[in-house]
């Protein structure tokens, strides 16, 4: 984590608690190497269902070179947060992740990711953690986010005229995916127009995804193939 830089908001000293829909209060925080099994057992609590939909197949546990890419990250160029509920008597709860994997070839574009406790979404975690991807990323130049989507044509038909705006860029890739690029909206706006983040085509997009109208592909947020 030696790339943060100190003057970000969302740097290495960053903490905070938030406070979801049901009343729940939750820690936010940056994740840290020591955080592998705190992972790990965030993993285990997944259904199927998300397990299939954030990994696109059936996975039935994180191998170590895995754990070592979620959560030895630079702060940078990949960028990931946790929710924890806090537990005084037995270990801290991890209840979601957010994070985002900068483009190698284009700098001011990342793919984000959000994972949250199936027992937990609908609550407000996802979009919580969403709006501070969004103002990690401006603080380091980031400007764009990156998708790659799989739907059939109907839902991806859907998916372009629900979030069609003059900025989102929309290309296929040929193999039977379509590339989506959002623009990021300024964190300064979100907090001064009230409801800009949910009209913004960006959080459009995350709902559908969530909703499993169309999935994602991951790539930059997949680690690459462990060396041989």
């Amino acid at each position: 984590m030696g790339k943060h830089n100190k003057g970000h908001r969302y740097g290495e000293s960053y903490s905070e608690i938030v406070q979801l829909s049901n009343g729940s209060r939750v820690k936010l925080r940056l994740i840290q190497p020591s955080d592998k099994e705190l992972l790990r057992d965030g993993f285990d609590r997944l259904s199927p269902r998300s397990r299939h939909d954030r990994f696109m197949g059936q996975k039935s546990e994180l191998t170590e070179h895995e754990l070592r890419y979620y959560t030895e990250v630079d702060g940078i160029d990949h960028f990931a947060l946790c929710a924890i509920q806090s537990r005084l008597v037995s270990r801290d709860k991890g209840l979601g992740t957010g994070r985002f994997v900068r483009l190698a070839n284009s700098p001011d574009i990342a793919e984000p990711a959000v994972t949250i406790l199936d027992e937990f979404q609908g609550k407000g975690l996802g979009t919580i953690i969403l709006e501070r991807l969004l103002g990690a990323a401006w603080e380091r130049d980031i400007r764009w986010f990156h998708f790659e989507l799989l739907a059939d044509n109907l839902a991806m038909k859907r998916l372009i005229q629900t979030v069609s705006h003059e900025e989102v860029r929309f290309t296929n890739d040929g193999g039977g995916c379509v590339v989506a690029v959002f623009p990021i909206p300024e964190p300064e706006r979100i907090s001064i127009e009230p409801g800009l983040l949910k009209r913004s085509p960006l959080f459009r997009a995350f709902a559908q995804i969530a909703r499993s109208d169309v999935r994602v592909r991951s790539r930059n947020t997949s680690p690459p193939p462990p060396p041989e």
